[in-house]
Protein backbone atom coordinates (compact mmCIF):
# COMPACT_ATOMS: atom_id res chain seq x y z
CA UNK A 1 0.00 0.00 0.00
CA UNK A 2 2.65 2.33 0.73
CA UNK A 3 4.75 1.58 -2.43
CA UNK A 4 1.26 2.65 -3.96
CA UNK A 5 0.77 5.62 -2.11
CA UNK A 6 4.68 6.95 -3.39
CA UNK A 7 4.35 5.74 -6.96
CA UNK A 8 1.05 7.71 -7.13
CA UNK A 9 2.54 10.55 -5.79
CA UNK A 10 5.72 10.10 -8.45
CA UNK A 11 3.33 10.29 -11.21
CA UNK A 12 1.58 13.30 -10.12
CA UNK A 13 4.80 15.19 -9.72
CA UNK A 14 5.44 14.43 -13.28
CA UNK A 15 2.26 15.71 -14.80
CA UNK A 16 2.51 18.81 -12.95
CA UNK A 17 6.59 19.55 -13.15
CA UNK A 18 6.36 18.63 -17.25
CA UNK A 19 6.69 21.41 -19.73
CA UNK A 20 3.90 21.70 -21.84
CA UNK A 21 3.70 20.05 -25.46
CA UNK A 22 3.35 22.19 -28.20
CA UNK A 23 0.64 22.87 -30.13
CA UNK A 24 -0.47 19.98 -32.43
CA UNK A 25 0.71 21.03 -35.98
CA UNK A 26 -1.74 22.31 -38.93
CA UNK A 27 -1.97 21.34 -42.28
CA UNK A 28 -2.39 24.33 -44.75
CA UNK A 29 -4.16 23.38 -47.95
CA UNK A 30 -2.49 25.69 -50.43
CA UNK A 31 -5.38 28.25 -52.25
CA UNK A 32 -8.53 26.49 -50.65
CA UNK A 33 -10.16 25.39 -53.65
CA UNK A 34 -7.90 27.04 -55.85
CA UNK A 35 -5.38 24.34 -55.23
CA UNK A 36 -1.62 24.69 -56.38
CA UNK A 37 -2.71 26.23 -60.54
CA UNK A 38 -2.25 29.20 -62.28
CA UNK A 39 -4.58 31.83 -60.71
CA UNK A 40 -6.81 34.44 -62.79
CA UNK A 41 -5.42 36.99 -60.02
CA UNK A 42 -1.69 37.46 -59.82
CA UNK A 43 -2.17 38.07 -55.93
CA UNK A 44 -4.14 35.01 -54.67
CA UNK A 45 -1.27 33.06 -53.21
CA UNK A 46 -0.16 36.41 -51.25
CA UNK A 47 -3.74 37.18 -50.54
CA UNK A 48 -4.07 33.75 -48.92
CA UNK A 49 -1.00 33.76 -47.28
CA UNK A 50 -1.66 37.04 -45.86
CA UNK A 51 -4.91 35.41 -43.93
CA UNK A 52 -2.69 32.29 -42.28
CA UNK A 53 -0.78 31.98 -39.53
CA UNK A 54 2.36 29.74 -40.35
CA UNK A 55 4.29 28.24 -37.14
CA UNK A 56 7.10 25.65 -36.88
CA UNK A 57 5.97 21.87 -37.31
CA UNK A 58 2.70 23.28 -39.96
CA UNK A 59 2.18 21.37 -43.58
CA UNK A 60 2.15 23.38 -46.82
CA UNK A 61 -0.43 20.79 -49.16
CA UNK A 62 -0.05 21.90 -52.57
CA UNK A 63 -2.80 20.15 -54.67
CA UNK A 64 -1.96 19.79 -58.20
CA UNK A 65 -2.02 16.99 -60.77
CA UNK A 66 1.31 15.58 -61.54
CA UNK A 67 3.24 16.53 -65.05
CA UNK A 68 0.80 19.46 -64.90
CA UNK A 69 2.61 21.81 -62.21
CA UNK A 70 5.27 21.25 -59.84
CA UNK A 71 6.80 22.72 -55.99
CA UNK A 72 9.98 24.44 -56.59
CA UNK A 73 11.48 25.99 -53.42
CA UNK A 74 13.81 28.74 -53.99
CA UNK A 75 15.60 32.04 -52.26
CA UNK A 76 14.06 34.96 -51.92
CA UNK A 77 15.63 36.30 -55.26
CA UNK A 78 15.01 33.82 -57.64
CA UNK A 79 10.97 33.93 -56.14
CA UNK A 80 11.11 37.39 -57.53
CA UNK A 81 12.74 37.00 -60.31
CA UNK A 82 11.13 33.36 -60.85
CA UNK A 83 14.34 31.49 -61.64
CA UNK A 84 13.64 28.05 -61.18
CA UNK A 85 17.69 27.24 -61.62
CA UNK A 86 19.75 25.79 -58.41
CA UNK A 87 16.55 25.44 -56.62
CA UNK A 88 16.50 24.74 -53.02
CA UNK A 89 14.12 21.46 -53.26
CA UNK A 90 11.90 20.23 -56.07
CA UNK A 91 8.69 17.63 -55.78
CA UNK A 92 7.25 16.63 -59.38
CA UNK A 93 4.55 14.28 -58.04
CA UNK A 94 1.21 16.06 -56.73
CA UNK A 95 -0.40 16.20 -54.03
CA UNK A 96 2.49 17.41 -51.97
CA UNK A 97 3.42 17.93 -48.65
CA UNK A 98 6.07 20.51 -47.34
CA UNK A 99 6.70 20.85 -43.69
CA UNK A 100 7.76 23.82 -41.99
CA UNK A 101 10.57 22.93 -39.98
CA UNK A 102 11.68 26.45 -38.79
CA UNK A 103 11.00 29.71 -38.14
CA UNK A 104 11.82 31.96 -41.26
CA UNK A 105 11.04 32.76 -45.12
CA UNK A 106 9.80 30.32 -47.26
CA UNK A 107 9.46 31.15 -51.02
CA UNK A 108 7.78 28.61 -53.66
CA UNK A 109 7.14 28.74 -57.33
CA UNK A 110 6.04 26.25 -60.37
CA UNK A 111 8.96 25.87 -62.65
CA UNK A 112 6.67 25.09 -65.58
CA UNK A 113 7.56 27.96 -67.79
CA UNK A 114 5.05 31.21 -67.52
CA UNK A 115 3.47 29.59 -64.56
CA UNK A 116 5.39 31.65 -61.94
CA UNK A 117 4.85 34.84 -63.99
CA UNK A 118 1.27 34.54 -64.09
CA UNK A 119 1.25 34.37 -60.53
CA UNK A 120 1.51 30.74 -58.97
CA UNK A 121 4.52 31.36 -56.67
CA UNK A 122 3.95 31.57 -52.65
CA UNK A 123 6.00 33.21 -49.96
CA UNK A 124 4.94 32.60 -46.37
CA UNK A 125 6.68 33.58 -43.10
CA UNK A 126 7.05 30.68 -40.63
CA UNK A 127 7.06 31.88 -36.28
CA UNK A 128 8.19 29.77 -34.02
CA UNK A 129 5.67 28.22 -31.55
CA UNK A 130 6.48 30.26 -28.49
CA UNK A 131 6.45 33.34 -30.52
CA UNK A 132 3.63 35.50 -29.86
CA UNK A 133 1.43 37.18 -32.96
CA UNK A 134 2.84 40.42 -34.66
CA UNK A 135 0.81 43.53 -33.16
CA UNK A 136 0.23 46.37 -35.10
CA UNK A 137 -0.24 49.39 -33.20
CA UNK A 138 -2.49 52.20 -34.08
CA UNK A 139 -0.61 55.14 -35.84
CA UNK A 140 -0.14 58.34 -33.48
CA UNK A 141 -2.65 61.43 -33.98
CA UNK A 142 -1.42 63.95 -36.51
CA UNK A 143 -4.01 66.65 -34.25
CA UNK A 144 -3.81 65.48 -30.82
CA UNK A 145 -6.72 66.81 -29.17
CA UNK A 146 -6.06 69.45 -26.25
CA UNK A 147 -7.34 69.17 -22.81
CA UNK A 148 -11.32 70.41 -22.57
CA UNK A 149 -11.74 73.10 -20.37
CA UNK A 150 -13.75 72.68 -16.74
CA UNK A 151 -17.45 72.67 -17.59
CA UNK A 152 -18.95 75.73 -16.37
CA UNK A 153 -21.11 76.36 -13.61
CA UNK A 154 -23.71 78.70 -14.47
CA UNK A 155 -22.42 80.77 -11.22
CA UNK A 156 -20.72 83.94 -11.99
CA UNK A 157 -17.07 83.67 -9.78
CA UNK A 158 -16.90 84.59 -6.36
CA UNK A 159 -15.46 87.62 -5.30
CA UNK A 160 -12.77 87.93 -3.41
CA UNK A 161 -13.43 89.11 0.07
CA UNK A 162 -13.13 93.02 0.78
CA UNK A 163 -9.39 94.00 2.33
CA UNK A 164 -9.46 95.24 6.20
CA UNK A 165 -8.78 98.91 6.22
CA UNK A 166 -6.34 99.33 8.75
CA UNK A 167 -6.96 101.54 11.95
CA UNK A 168 -6.05 104.89 11.96
CA UNK A 169 -2.52 106.48 12.62
CA UNK A 170 -2.45 107.09 16.25
CA UNK A 171 -0.61 110.75 15.11
CA UNK A 172 -3.54 111.86 12.90
CA UNK A 173 -6.25 114.15 12.98
CA UNK A 174 -8.89 111.28 14.60
CA UNK A 175 -6.56 109.41 17.20
CA UNK A 176 -6.68 113.24 19.12
CA UNK A 177 -8.27 112.62 22.51
CA UNK A 178 -11.14 114.87 22.80
CA UNK A 179 -10.98 117.07 26.16
CA UNK A 180 -12.38 116.06 29.16
CA UNK A 181 -15.63 116.68 30.68
CA UNK A 182 -15.14 118.76 33.91
CA UNK A 183 -16.11 116.42 36.77
CA UNK A 184 -19.21 116.35 38.76
CA UNK A 185 -19.66 118.42 41.78
CA UNK A 186 -18.57 116.32 44.58
CA UNK A 187 -21.42 116.41 46.58
CA UNK A 188 -19.56 115.28 50.05
CA UNK A 189 -17.96 118.35 49.87
CA UNK A 190 -21.32 120.40 49.67
CA UNK A 191 -22.79 118.33 52.55
CA UNK A 192 -19.46 119.00 54.53
CA UNK A 193 -19.86 123.01 53.79
CA UNK A 194 -23.15 123.13 55.18
CA UNK A 195 -22.49 121.24 58.43
CA UNK A 196 -19.65 123.66 59.31
CA UNK A 197 -22.43 126.39 58.53
CA UNK A 198 -25.29 124.68 60.28
CA UNK A 199 -22.76 124.09 62.95
CA UNK A 200 -21.66 127.48 63.77
CA UNK A 201 -25.30 128.79 63.71
CA UNK A 202 -26.25 126.76 65.99
CA UNK A 203 -23.48 127.77 68.29
CA UNK A 204 -24.42 131.47 67.94
CA UNK A 205 -27.82 130.76 68.98
CA UNK A 206 -26.85 128.40 71.90
CA UNK A 207 -24.45 132.31 72.92
CA UNK A 208 -27.88 134.33 72.60
CA UNK A 209 -29.93 132.48 74.73
CA UNK A 210 -27.53 132.28 77.42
Amino acid sequence: MAAKSILAAVFLLLAVVAPPRMASAATHIVGDSLGWNIPSDPTSYSDWAATKTFLAGDILLFNFTTGQHDVTEVTKASFDTCAATNPISSTKSGPARITLTDAGSRHFICSFAGHCSTGQKLSVTVRSQSSPPPTTAPPPSKNPKKPSPPPHSGHPPKASPPTATPPPSENGPSAQTPPAAPPPRNSATSLGGFAVFFSAGLTVAVALIY
